[in-house]
């Protein structure tokens, strides 16, 4: 039989650590070797570093040193942020599989993988928990002004009164709008239903045959679904179809007292135009985690708003991420050893 061998590189998110659970993976008839990205030594550096791959694509990062100089024999790639890019795919001319232990794949480059043939995984559902919690969250927190009052209360302010005053309303007597319904969409939806809340759902890019969860209903219409909702939360990649999604034009189809979540990505909405909508209250509110340039900037527009709520890209934030994506690929990695069927395959 022979040895498969894997190759992981850690770093200051998915850790050496946590890594070593890969090792399992030797009962299956596999080595495994683990380095690390020491560029890549904090979540903040992390953040900066898919933040510039989702604006500028795969070679906007340089290689890992430390990946170049192990992959020459490695069968198996397990990265978290470091480039898979084509200096390390000339570098590794075993190579059959990579593994991404992250939700989205920017660190890949899909175009060329696919090009030899190389299979491509990743851990598509790792935060999906965390995000759904915080997404409901950030609908409470913009809906009852807790941000707000907490802010308030800092500057010594008791404020019993607030812009959104006579629209603050119960969740269950709220329809909330999903756009987008796969891995996270889906676990704001299941919360949701536990608050009485109507859900509906449109995803431009599933299936109209696949069912939805009970107790959510599906639009035909990105606009339908614009009209009819007190919130509407975002759930989709970003691509050449979803960039801007929201826009001015989308923005004017909303309720006057409806509030815009993003916990997804800061591509999907024109911020210049939804600081419009909030400047001239066109929408009732927003709640956002991610913006075009991080850290958020002085003089940003959202900064003088009195109907927002901002927070620091801390969706996905939870101490279970991290070993969750492990646990994923570990899993995935099992099943291919064992010729079985894989579940995260993305190309």
């Amino acid at each position: 039989m022979m040895t498969t061998k894997i190759l992981c590189v850690a770093d200051g998110g998915v850790t050496p650590e946590m890594m070593r659970d890969f090792t399992e993976l030797e009962t299956y008839g596999a080595e495994v070797t683990i380095v690390e990205d020491t560029d890549m030594s904090s979540i903040g550096k992390i953040t900066d570093r898919m933040g510039l791959l989702e604006r500028s694509g795969i070679d906007a990062a340089p290689s890992c040193q430390e990946l170049l100089d192990n992959c020459a024999d490695a069968d198996i790639i397990v990265v978290h942020v470091a480039s898979v890019n084509r200096e390390v795919l000339e570098a590794a001319p075993n190579l059959k599989l990579v593994a991404v232990l992250r939700g989205g794949i920017e660190n890949a480059d899909v175009e060329e993988l696919r090009a030899r043939g190389i299979t491509l995984i990743n851990a598509p559902w790792r935060s999906a928990n965390a995000v759904a919690d915080f997404t409901v969250g950030m609908m409470i927190a913009e809906n009852k002004n807790i941000a707000r009052s907490h802010h308030l209360l800092k500057q010594g302010v008791w404020c019993k009164k607030y812009v959104n005053q006579d629209y603050i309303r119960d969740m269950r007597k709220c329809t909330v709008g999903l756009i987008g319904f796969g891995h996270i969409g889906s676990r704001v939806a299941q919360r949701l239903v536990g608050f009485e809340s109507k859900v509906i759902a449109f995803d431009p890019f599933a299936p109209a045959d696949v069912p939805l969860k009970e107790g959510v209903e599906r639009v035909d219409s990105l606009e339908e679904l614009l009209r009819q909702s007190d919130f509407v939360s975002l759930h989709l990649r970003i691509s050449p179809e979803s960039h801007h999604i929201i826009n001015a034009d989308t923005l004017a189809l909303m309720k006057p007292t409806a509030y815009l979540i993003n916990t997804a990505r800061a591509d999907l909405v024109d911020e210049e135009a939804l600081a419009e909508a909030l400047r001239q209250r066109s929408i009732g509110g927003a709640a956002v985690d991610v913006y075009a340039l991080e850290p958020l900037q002085e003089g940003h527009p959202f900064l003088d708003l009195d109907n927002i709520t901002l927070v620091s890209h801390l969706a996905g934030t939870s101490a279970d991420t991290m070993q969750t994506s492990v646990e994923i690929g570990v899993d995935e990695l099992k099943r291919y050893l064992q010729d079985q069927p894989l579940q995260t395959v993305c190309a």
